[in-house]
């Protein structure tokens, strides 16, 4: 089971996306919603309307 999780981790990784879940929500003055997701790793932000998705799938060729 371990080397299948690590093929498929893998296989993520190089394809230069990661998906990531439960974000820190804030409003901002404009009444926009500021989503942060991040990790040990990674760390990416953008605002919408209204909520935050639970989920979302980042570029990580763009993360800097």
């Amino acid at each position: 089971m371990l080397v299948i999780c690590g093929l498929l981790f893998s296989q993520l990784a190089a394809a230069g996306q990661i998906t990531m879940t439960d974000p820190q929500q804030e409003t901002t003055e404009n009444g926009k919603t500021l989503c942060t997701y991040e990790n040990s790793i990674y760390l990416f932000t953008f605002v919408t309307q209204g909520k935050c998705p639970y989920a979302k799938t980042f570029d990580t060729d763009n993360s800097q």
